[in-house]
């Protein structure tokens, strides 16, 4: 009797594990395109409410930002389990409403995507390129690509088989 009453927990418990796996793959698969390394490459603009001195944001071009599903870190801060709650707008009206602002020379993707950090609001702007805005102030971030072990074993093979000797051998 008691085997028979375990059967029925027992398979709730392994269908409750397999659908929270599946529900956190999927918010790492939809974060994908965010996640990573981003190197900050320019002061796209601000916001009416822009504060930083020319010196001030100057200092953070060429820092980098750090995201993933444990924390967002930025000029210094640390957002620890980010929402990254998503949500999408016609591109004019959101600047001009949340921001009071004008991004027309900006090549933002119309409707954008908002994504909300908890911290700061990020903007896909294209492939490998996104905005942060952070205090009124809009960073271009582009993201740095990392290379394998797996790629480095190969482009040294590369040599090796070109030179016939590894390099640095």
């Amino acid at each position: 009797m008691t085997d028979r009453l375990n059967q029925p927990v027992a398979r709730f418990v392994l269908l409750t594990i397999l659908a929270l796996a599946f529900v956190g793959a999927h918010a790492q698969e939809l974060n994908a395109d965010i996640y990573g390394k981003w190197k900050i490459t320019a002061f796209i603009g601000g916001a009416a409410v822009g504060s930083r001195s020319q010196s001030q944001v100057e200092k953070i071009i060429g820092k980098f930002a750090v995201i993933s599903a444990e924390r967002f870190e930025f000029n210094g801060r640390t957002c620890m389990h980010p929402s990254y709650q998503r949500s999408r707008e016609e591109t004019v009206s959101h600047f001009d409403r949340d921001w009071r602002t004008d991004v027309s020379d900006i090549p933002f993707p119309n409707p954008v995507t908002i994504i909300e950090t908890g911290c700061d609001l990020l903007y896909p702007i294209r492939k490998d390129h996104l905005m942060i805005a952070d205090d009124g102030d809009f960073f271009e971030a582009v993201r740095i690509k990392t290379t394998s072990k797996k790629t480095v074993t190969r482009r040294r093979a590369m040599v090796t088989n070109r030179v016939g000797t590894p390099t640095g051998a």
